[in-house]
């Protein structure tokens, strides 16, 4: 190969080189939109089935739109068709047209249902949507003047059973009832309710109130809304336990004293709950200024106060609030010699008589 045929090949691989290959993705900035000439004498008409792209068009065919051809969807709900060099070929009623159901199940005007070929590549740029083929030409724009508002999403409130809570059931196969509302733009078609165990339906309506089969222990009740539009879920997570509640707790706080109104350190205090109970029992020690605070299950207690040297206390008490003040005084118990029991002084004395009749012989 020759000087001359090495540069001629060099320069036709400059020039593929800057060609750009075809089914490169081409950006909407490349694609400038030309100045859109509206003709007002076009009579506004109505289309009564899908637009479909139509590799020639000739006028007289209304139902297909050429290839390379601009869209605009304006906000007094009309769309006007302008080939690629801008002029305007279609002036379409969106009100008046046909109306197909859309995947989601919404209905739309037939003139923003676009059919493109398959292997079609989209961009979105502002408020305008290139459609390229696949050998990377440009096949239609479509440019929206009234985009459709941002809807309220779709939102699920479960105001009953609330996470993390404790549900007591004393009815046998167990069930929770479960009540909230639903906010769904765009309709509500059906609400269902689910456990592990099962599911019940819950009707149309935004408030909600069924109830669900659980079983013991831990469960996660889901919350579905069956929209018009997409599908929304919430889950709550519950603890069941079988049987009735246990008694709410109370709160008891006090002083013990002796009969001169002096403290009692170290005084045992116990409350014993009236119900059967796993743990029925509370027991607390008074202070060094005799004071003393506990909590116990139950509005019906049995309080007792033991401490030596002190006659013990036990009585019964129905506390009505759950914050309560109960003081309590103790009476000293008869006074002993120390080591000097009962059995002790009968042997004295028996010692003593034996004594006296010794010395009377």
């Amino acid at each position: 190969m020759n000087g001359k045929t090495r540069t001629l090949t060099f320069l036709f691989a400059l020039l593929l080189a800057a060609v750009p290959a075809a089914g490169a993705d081409l950006g909407p900035n490349q694609h400038l939109i030309p100045e859109l000439k509206v003709n007002e004498s076009i009579e506004t008409i109505a289309i009564s089935g899908e637009l479909s792209l139509q590799p020639e068009w000739d006028g007289s065919v209304t139902t297909g739109i050429p290839f390379g051809s601009i869209l605009v969807h304006t906000a007094d709900e009309k769309t006007l068709v302008f080939d690629s060099d801008g002029n305007q070929l279609l002036s379409i009623s969106d009100e008046l047209s046909a109306k197909v159901p859309t995947p989601a199940g919404v209905e739309k005007p037939c003139t923003w249902v676009h059919q493109l070929p398959n292997d079609s590549r989209v961009y979105h740029h502002d408020n305008a949507t290139f459609i390229f083929g696949k050998a990377g030409n440009l096949i239609l724009t479509v440019i929206n003047e009234h985009p459709p508002p941002v809807e309220d999403p779709i939102t699920i409130n479960i105001t009953s059973p609330r996470e993390g809570e404790t549900v007591w059931i004393d009815v046998v196969p167990p069930r929770v009832a479960v009540v909230g509302e639903v906010h769904a733009p765009a309709g509500l078609h059906n609400v269902v309710v689910r456990s592990g165990i099962g599911e019940v339906s819950c009707g149309n309506r935004p408030e909600f109130a069924c109830s669900v089969p659980v079983s013991a222990g831990e469960n996660t009740i889901t919350v579905v809304a069956d929209t018009h539009g997409p599908l929304a879920e919430k889950t709550v997570n519950v603890t069941v336990r079988i049987g009735l509640p246990p008694p709410p707790a109370i709160a008891v706080s006090g002083r013990v004293t002796d009969t001169g109104g002096n403290p009692v350190p170290g005084a045992l205090v116990r409350f014993e709950s009236v119900f059967t109970l796993d743990e029925p029992l509370a027991a607390v020690t008074t202070d060094e200024d005799g004071r003393y605070q506990i909590t116990a299950p139950g509005h019906r207690q049995t309080v007792t106060v033991e401490k030596e040297g002190y006659s013990t206390i036990r009585e019964g008490f129905v506390f009505e609030n759950p914050t309560n003040t109960l003081d309590l005084e103790l009476e000293p118990s008869s006074r002993t010699v120390p080591g000097f029991g009962p059995a002790l002084a009968v042997l004295s004395l028996l010692g003593v008589f034996l004594l006296i009749g010794r010395k009377r012989r």
